[in-house]
């Protein structure tokens, strides 16, 4: 859940064992210095479980469930309060311990599971103060405290929750290219990754790379702004082709992919030729006057296949750019499958078929 996820779980386990390491020193320093009347055993055997949690901590850092981070300053909250309680002590100095559950909380947990966290630390505050001191003193302290938990946590929360959505966006920038919305090569290199080694490798997995042909040619007679429509316009056509499983990518420039996992070579190639097909038969059309602008495009698209024609991603990059030159060799417009060995040595690339016009339904 959620819930019990924190921001950073890495972080949080060494911060988490820094602060219960610090306690745990801090405490021990006051039993060794002013070792209390009542409750001794109680404030040695807290020491001993804050070393021990941050001992733990710091050896399983990576590997601790979500709902620790939770519990631990939960947890936390009731000791301060039971040692204060059992030692009679209601001094600033004690009631100071109740903010670090808050502050460890409000900085690595999610924003609901923090206010949760601030809610039984303030409760448990006002429970002691009002147990050990005065009406009319327990009032002024339980205020105190408990605006400054309530003032830690609203900061420290928004903050945080601004944070995140910086993340969150230039994450979608590094993962989606801006003009055609497909996805970066980095993003379709670890979906390769995830399918040549998850459960779909039985099944395979196929490469499609897609190059315009004669993109400059675009650019230089109708202008860079249509260059880019054309982009957006192939793009779009490469998704529809391709289907809603496939991952489709901008490599760069002119260069298209799309990464088919659990597909056959043959359908793969399949799809390639629909899409050559598809691309021809359905042209750019942009407003432009009273007669609006068509610009016709044909693309060439080479096809590899995992474990067919490569072990690796390396292996099938190099057997679809081969099979795509191979097309581009023999007059663009058109579609072939690599041949290349399963080791991924490139191979003679498969004939290039004619692939038939798609007329648009």
């Amino acid at each position: 859940m959620d819930f019990f996820t924190p921001r950073d779980a890495r972080g949080a386990a060494r911060t988490l064992h820094g602060v219960m390491l610090l306690a745990a020193a801090v405490l021990g320093v006051y039993v060794l210095l002013d070792p209390p009347a009542v409750g001794l055993p109680l404030a040695v055997g807290i020491v001993v479980a804050l070393a021990g949690g941050a001992l733990a901590l710091r050896v399983g850092a990576g590997r601790v469930p979500g709902w620790v981070f939770v519990a631990v300053p939960v947890l936390g909250v009731v000791l301060v309060a039971t040692l204060d309680v059992v030692t009679s002590d209601a001094t600033t100095a004690a009631q100071v311990f109740f903010l670090l559950p808050v502050l460890f909380s409000a900085a690595y947990l999610r924003r609901s599971a923090a206010w949760a966290v601030t809610a039984v630390a303030v409760a448990g505050e006002a429970l002691t103060v009002f147990w050990l001191l005065p009406p009319t003193v327990a009032v002024v302290d339980a205020a105190f405290v408990g605006s400054v938990a309530v003032v830690m946590t609203f900061v420290l929360t928004r903050a945080n929750g601004r944070t995140d959505e910086v993340v969150a966006e230039l994450r979608h920038q590094a993962a989606v290219d801006p003009l055609t919305g497909l996805v970066t090569r980095r993003v379709l290199d670890d979906a390769a990754s995830c399918a040549l080694s998850g459960a779909e490798a039985a099944a395979g997995t196929a490469l499609v790379v897609v190059d315009l042909d004669h993109f400059k040619q675009v650019n230089d007679t109708h202008g860079h702004p249509v260059g880019d429509a054309m982009l957006v316009h192939v793009a779009g056509l490469l998704r529809e082709a391709m289907g809603p499983r496939a991952v489709v990518s901008r490599l760069g420039g002119d260069e298209l992919a799309a990464l088919l996992p659990g597909t056959t070579a043959t359908a793969a190639l399949t799809r390639a030729h629909h899409f050559v097909g598809t691309v021809r038969a359905r042209p750019l059309v942009l407003a432009s006057g009273e007669v609006p602008l068509v610009v016709r495009a044909t693309v060439s698209v080479g096809v590899a296949h995992a474990p067919e024609h490569a072990a690796d991603l390396l292996g099938m990059y190099r057997a679809a750019d081969g099979a795509l030159y191979a097309v581009k060799e023999a007059g663009r417009d058109g579609a072939a499958g690599a041949t290349a060995t399963p080791d991924g040595t490139p191979g003679v690339p498969a004939p290039r078929q004619e692939t038939p016009a798609v007329v648009r339904g």
